[in-house]
């Protein structure tokens, strides 16, 4: 600008301004919120200048990297501020150029978009559309579901959908969250399994891998999970979940296989079990191998002792008949023999048939029979000896009954001896030593017993071993020394088949109420002992071993009441009477467990509860049993309050001992939960957690649920509940019944009144106060205290905000109109919308913090009335001392421009705003009608007038300046310059002071030779429009015409100024074409001249100054030139002007002059008309004889 200024004062013309290509020519774009956004706009030269200029935006969010720029071409980079603005927001407003090449304005307009996602965003305007793109692409919803900015979307708005939204996200598996949010927002059902086809699968006699199928039906749209579980070694699957895309039009086939080799001989079970989150499906499937099968036949045909199963079953009844039961025992024997020689009938002879028929035979007299079954397998017996060495001693047994012989009985008891010694006997060996030392262990039972533990520790399970071991105990209890694992499976098996004695089973409970192992199976025996003799001694060591075991289950409850029925005195049996006992027990407790708690109370918390909710519940209050309890259960019951627990129990004992007048600050910090507590029971056992979360509230409360029971504080019915499993997935499809455990709207009346800074009280409070259409100053104090306190959602925030704001409105023409209302101050505006600001600002306005609406004006988007910017401003720019601050200056322009303005925004904008000419004249021409200090904008402004060429007010602007009492010589000869140039090139006018200047100047001027040629010409044109001229103008005038022609310059107006001034007659006599082009312009002349020239021809056209060529032509009297000017553009010629001149019209005013004359001879030569003729022509020769002795030739 400077540069400009300087070239003008010089007298400097710059013919041709940059031509201004701007692009784009208007911004219209989306940019995303929170964040600075940079772009671009580029000013380019059309025609090759160079451009200098400066930038400026009329909204402060959005600025140009740098204020000015130069060049040809011009990449100016702005930025966007995008912070603290929200989805939907509109920024605009213009960018405003001021160049040397003009003024122009870039209209933009930014809208806030979330994020690329903000149109897909858009069209989510109800959650029924958000249900709609989930059927059609779940995918889609799901990427939507988790994007940032899915939370501002209309719907989300809603404080409970907001509130399920939160609960679930970030919870568990991610497609479960979007299906669980889709059903709580009914927008579909859950998925359901379907089994298509026969639930059981057989696979019988396998020789090889089988494949198969299960086809499963999904019912519904959606997300479903679904495990695969396996039991059974022989079922084999690739994948143990199920996703959706394994569902082909709602069908999946499920493929599985069946692998013989985790099959085991006989039967196998299996199953596959299809978990979701809603049903469980399953399928069962048997199998059996060939393999398998013929591996077992093989087995059995090897042993040939299956065979005999039957037999050895009837010898076992045999085996546990007492001795006097002689008649059972021999229908058994004739039993037996029939048995076996079915097998032999059936299955043909085998060693193992051959030894067990010749034991039985001689058992039953039989000798010869016994004596051919030995011979018949006497062979095969020697052969297999060291294989099945007790086979070879139960032969070598039986022929010594049948063959009695000392030395070989001797023989034998060492060999027998010898494998007992060396722990290889088994079972049947070890009968064989017990009968051939039958006297010995008779005498010593406790031996046999002992070889019996060994032999049942080294594995052996042989029913004929616990039979021989309860046949001595019930003959002989005191043999009975313990009740280890051996003894507990005797007793086990006694028990099926009912053959344990009275008294052997009273002394197995004894040592076993004594014992501290295997106590689960010892308490089994001993209730089954209880069903068939119903004896205190085993009921006593029923209870001892419960209560050693803790059993505290309702199912134990009845062994413990029993144990009172009896009066059993037992340690702790009142406390696990209590521990077991169950919730419907409906009764007052019995007298003697009441006695007993009277006097000590060693119980924990729970059980306390459940005794005294008893007595409150079932025993009369005038009862003195009672009174002894009384002062400890309300000692109980506060404790108990001032740690916030809740149960069934407790809830009755609450209700019993809390009043009024007993609710101080303590109880009433705590009280408040437990008053609105609610029983949460649900038959989802998988269940582990209650999640509630409070609409108007941030946190969330979780809660553990026992055996499908949790107790939940519930303040409000607007409360979210959802069910939380194991794996941290959550429901809000859950069938739960809540039940209020306590009815007491007087307490909470009360602990409000004592403590009204309990958070979920003041919330109730605050959500009461909220739903009036007009709160009152109380009620307002509750919401501000509200949010002060508790950690308030966001959306709910809002809404309380816009309450306070709407009160504090509704103030600002009351008579407490001058009170300060301080909860406009801690109001925060990060949670508020765009209007909420707008109120708030708004009321700080009314209450004359601005200040405050200052600040919060400046960091968020807001737009206020131009009245309120006003008062902003005119009340900062005090505070600051008028120092600068664009935002002020921005603001203060808004409203000076609605028409809103007073001295102090007028002097802050005078002193500081710079923008486009038309702009600041506005404010000049406002400040000097209203008397302002205007500071140096005169100067400013007609810098930038004359700098963009934007004059339109600068005569008005130049006028003012003037008066001013300092100016600057280089402004206004640049000033008069430019006035010179607009007046002689471009046929502005001007005023007669401009040129009243020029003379000024001229005159002052000694060497005028040496002034810039603008001022002459302006001058000299201007003199050419006047009708006359006094002596020093037009002594001047000549001396100015003369300087012109020494350099050559001829103009059309000359001829006009041949009326003050004396000009050559050459130039009098022609007529002139101009054409005023550009500094740089070539130019190309054609004219013809009628009537003598048909065709236009080329011609030359003379540049005299910048852009103007000037063509001086000799026309006779009736002639016309035509003339056509054409500018060359590259290698292109462009009409740019055509006209015509005629000859008669040159010189009207000099008749005398040579020019008239040859026109006059000419004429009279036509006419005929000699004496005419003879006198023209006497006349020329006379005036060229005196020109030419006069005037010299140059």
């Amino acid at each position: 600008m400077r540069e400009r200024i300087n070239r003008l004062a010089k007298g400097i013309i710059d013919m041709e301004t940059p031509a201004l290509t701007i692009w784009p020519e208007r911004m219209e774009e989306e940019i995303p919120a929170d964040e600075v956004t940079r772009k671009d706009f580029f000013v380019t030269s059309g025609n090759g200048l160079h451009i200098k200029g400066l930038v400026y935006s009329s909204n402060l969010r959005v600025r140009a990297l740098t204020g000015s720029f130069g060049g040809f071409r011009n990449r100016i980079t702005y930025e966007i501020d995008g912070n603290k603005l929200e989805y939907g927001d509109q920024i605009e407003g213009s960018f405003y150029l001021v160049t040397n090449g003009g003024e122009k304005e870039i209209p933009y307009s930014f809208r806030v978009q979330n994020s690329a996602s903000g149109k897909t965003l858009d069209r989510l305007k109800k959650v029924s559309d958000f249900g709609d793109m989930a059927r059609e692409d779940f995918d889609m919803a799901m990427r939507i579901f988790e994007y940032r900015d899915f939370t501002r979307v209309p719907f989300m708005q809603d404080l409970h959908i907001r509130a399920v939204y939160d609960s679930l996200i970030g919870h568990g598996d991610r497609y479960g969250q979007l299906e669980q949010f889709l059903i709580a927002m009914d927008q579909k059902e859950p998925v359901h399994l379907e089994l298509e086809g026969s639930r059981s699968r057989e696979y019988q006699a396998l020789d090889g891998m089988v494949e198969d199928q299960v086809v499963i039906r999904k019912h519904g749209w959606g997300y479903l999970p679904i495990t695969v579980r396996i039991e059974g070694n022989f079922i084999q699957t690739m994948k143990k979940t199920i996703a959706p895309e394994d569902f082909e039009d709602d069908i999946c086939h499920f493929s599985y296989r069946i692998s013989p080799d985790g099959l085991h001989g006989g039967r196998n079970f299996g199953r596959l079990i299809f978990e979701s989150a809603y049903e469980q499906l399953v399928v069962e499937a048997e199998a059996s191998s060939i393999l398998a099968v013929r591996r077992e036949e093989e087995k059995k045909h090897a042993s040939g002792l299956d065979v005999l199963a039957g037999y050895f079953k009837l010898r076992l009844d045999y085996e546990s008949l007492c001795g006097e039961k002689k008649g059972e025992r021999r229908s058994l024997k004739c039993r037996m023999l029939e048995e076996l020689d079915q097998v032999r009938l059936v299955y043909g002879p085998s060693m193992e048939l051959s030894l067990a028929g010749a034991e039985l035979y001689e058992l039953t007299g039989r000798r010869d029979e016994a004596m051919a079954c030995l011979k018949e397998c006497k062979e095969q017996i020697l052969e297999q000896r060291s294989r099945y060495p007790s086979y070879y001693c139960l032969f070598q047994y039986v022929l010594l009954k049948l063959q009695p012989d000392r030395e070989r009985e001797e023989s034998l008891k060492r060999l027998i001896s010898k494998y007992v010694e060396e722990g290889s006997a088994d079972y049947l060996m070890f009968v064989l030593y017990g009968r051939c030392w039958e006297e010995v262990w008779e005498e010593n039972p406790g031996e046999m017993l002992t070889r019996m533990k060994v032999l049942y520790s080294e594995g052996c399970r042989s029913p004929f071993l616990y039979q021989q071991a309860l046949n001595l105990w019930n003959g002989s209890p005191q043999y009975l020394y313990g009740a280890g694992a051996f003894e507990l499976q005797v007793l086990n098996y006694g028990i099926r088949k009912s053959a344990v004695s009275e008294e052997l089973s009273v002394k197995a409970a004894r040592l076993a109420a004594a014992g501290k192992r295997e106590q689960e199976l010892a308490l089994r025996l001993l209730k089954q002992f209880y069903s068939q003799y119903p004896r205190t001694e085993i009921l006593e060591a029923i209870c001892s071993l419960m209560i050693r075991g803790d059993c505290r289950t309702k199912e134990d409850f009845v062994w413990y009441e029993k144990a009172l029925g009896e009066q059993l005195s037992l340690t702790k049996l009142y406390e696990y009477f209590l521990y077991s006992l169950p919730e419907d027990y409906g009764k007052l407790l019995p007298k003697e467990v009441l006695l007993y708690f009277s006097y000590q109370t060693v119980l924990d918390e729970d059980t306390r509860a459940v005794l005294y909710a008893n007595l409150v519940t079932y025993m009369d209050q005038e009862d003195p049993l009672y009174r002894e309890y009384q002062k400890e259960i309300s000692r109980f019951g506060t404790e108990q309050i001032l740690k916030g627990r809740i149960s069934r129990p407790l809830s009755r004992i609450y209700d019993a001992v809390i009043y009024e007048d007993m609710v101080d600050v303590a109880i009433a910090k705590v009280l408040p939960s437990i008053l609105k507590s609610c029983r949460i029971e649900t038959g989802e056992k998988r269940m582990r957690q209650v999640v509630v979360r409070y609409e108007e509230l941030m946190e969330e409360h979780c809660f553990l649920m026992v055996d499908g029971v949790a107790y939940v504080p519930l303040y409000s019915g607007q409360s979210c509940i959802l069910f939380q499993d194991e794996y941290g997935n959550r429901y809000g499809d859950i069938s739960y019944t809540s039940t209020p455990v306590l009815n007491r709207p007087e307490l909470e009346k009360r602990c409000f009144e004592v403590y009204p800074e309990h958070g979920m009280l003041l919330l109730e409070a605050c959500r009461e106060a909220a739903k009036r259409s007009f709160p009152d100053e109380k009620e307002i104090l509750i919401m501000e205290r509200t949010m002060m306190r508790l950690e308030i959602h966001p959306l709910y925030k809002e809404l309380l905000t816009g309450r306070i704001i709407d009160y504090c409105t509704r103030q600002a023409g009351s008579e407490k109109e001058e009170e300060p209302l301080r909860f406009l101050l801690d109001i925060d505006p990060e949670l508020l919308n765009v209007d909420q600001r707008k109120e708030l600002c708004d009321a700080m306005i009314s209450r004359s913090y601005m200040k405050e609406a200052y600040g919060l004006l400046k960091q968020y988007y807001c737009k206020i009335e131009p009245e309120n910017y006003l008062r902003i401003c005119s009340r900062m720019i005090l505070e600051q001392m008028y120092d600068q601050d664009d935002q002020l200056l921005n603001w203060g322009f808004l409203a000076f421009k609605k028409g809103y303005t007073d001295r102090v925004v007028l002097d802050y904008l005078c002193e500081h705003y710079n923008g486009t000419s038309r702009q600041m004249y506005q404010i000049l021409a406002k400040a000097v009608g209203s008397r302002v200090e205007t500071y140096d904008m005169e100067e400013r402004l007609l810098a930038q007038m004359m700098f963009s060429g934007k004059t339109d007010q600068i005569d008005r602007v130049f006028s003012l300046y003037m008066k001013r009492k300092k100016t600057s010589d280089l402004l206004v000869k640049a000033y008069f310059t430019l006035k010179s140039a607009q007046y002689f090139l471009y046929d502005v006018p001007a005023d007669d002071e401009v040129f009243r200047y020029l003379e000024s100047m001229v005159y002052r001027t000694a060497e005028k030779e040496k002034l810039s040629t603008i001022y002459l010409l302006a001058l000299s044109r201007y003199y050419a429009g006047l009708e006359r001229l006094d002596g020093e103008r037009r002594t001047l005038c000549q001396k100015i015409v003369d300087i012109l022609l020494a350099d050559g310059m001829v103009f059309p107006y000359f001829k006009d100024l041949g009326r003050h001034v004396r000009i050559p007659e050459d130039i009098m006599d022609k007529a002139m074409i101009q054409y005023v082009g550009q500094k740089d312009s070539r130019v190309d002349l054609q004219i013809r001249i009628l009537p003598q020239e048909k065709e236009f021809h080329g011609d030359s056209m003379k540049r005299v100054y910048q852009g103007i060529f000037v063509r001086q032509k000799v026309l006779f009297d009736g002639e016309k030139l035509e003339y056509r000017v054409y500018e060359l553009k590259g290698e292109q010629k462009v009409l740019v002007t055509e006209g015509t001149v005629r000859g008669n019209q040159q010189v009207e005013e000099e008749k005398e002059s040579r020019f008239h004359l040859l026109n006059e001879m000419s004429m009279c030569l036509n006419l005929k008309e000699e004496e005419g003729l003879k006198r023209a022509m006497e006349t020329y020769v006379k005036k060229t004889a005196v020109i030419e002795h006069v005037f010299e030739l140059i």
